[in-house]
């Protein structure tokens, strides 16, 4: 065998590398903000109604299982008070998340179908910690 000449016996190595996306929020917690205790929660997705009254409400998001289970309300954050309605698909399935308002706890949802709630920046929540 000469020096640098191929092996008819010599072996290709081929590495693959996978790289796996995280998917990450970042989330301000300033004002109103959300998340989802992805360990309780069953659904696939929740559908998320907010507003200032029951009356004045619109659809604002759908949380998917697999995205972040932290998102602040964005436009919302500053609000004096709020009025979330939230529905599971498959709507037996049931979800829980929490509602906070900065650094403390306001509302606990735990439901499967459709739920609705009410709430001010200074309630509070002891099922939930931030």
């Amino acid at each position: 065998m000469s020096v640098g000449a191929p092996s008819a016996h010599a072996q290709k190595t081929t590495t693959t590398t996978t790289v796996t996306e995280t998917k990450v929020a970042t989330v301000n917690k300033t004002g109103w903000w959300i998340r989802i205790d992805t360990g309780k929660t069953v659904a696939s997705s929740i559908s998320f109604q907010v507003g200032l009254t029951r009356a004045d409400r619109h659809d604002w998001r759908t949380w998917m299982a697999g995205e972040p289970a932290e998102f602040d309300l964005m436009e919302m954050r500053a609000w004096p008070k709020l009025h979330i309605r939230a529905k599971t698909d498959p709507k037996g399935k049931k979800a829980v998340f929490c509602v906070f308002y900065g650094n403390h706890a306001v509302e606990h949802f735990e439901f499967d179908g459709d739920k609705d709630h009410n709430m001010k920046q200074s309630d509070s929540d002891n099922d939930c910690t931030p």
